[in-house]
Formats: C-alpha cells, structure tokens, sequence
C-alpha cells in the first residue's frame, strides 16, 4: 500500500505473508490481513485515510 500526505513524501506499508503449504492453508491474503494491514496504515500515518 502506498501512501501520501500533501507536502510529505510517499510511504510503503507491507505486510509479508508466508505460505508454508499446510493443508487447508490459504495462499492468499484474507480479510482480516487487509484488515489488520488498514490499521497499521492508520496508525503509522497518525490520521484518517481514504483507500482507493
């Protein structure tokens, strides 16, 4: 995810996921992984944000 701030320069969040192949484990991101990457988005920023 990349974010921007008027007059500030843009920022990278990531969140690495590892896919060890277990049975019934998914190869993708959930919801609860864009979840928890929104909130950590959010909290780094300091302020509210508008996903696009």
């Amino acid at each position: 995810m990349t974010c921007y701030r008027p007059g500030q320069r843009s920022r990278l969040i990531y969140a690495i996921r590892e896919y060890r192949g277990r049975k019934n484990e998914s190869k993708g991101f959930g919801w609860r992984d864009f979840r928890d990457l929104i909130v950590r988005a959010r909290i780094q920023l300091g302020g509210p944000i508008v996903l696009v």
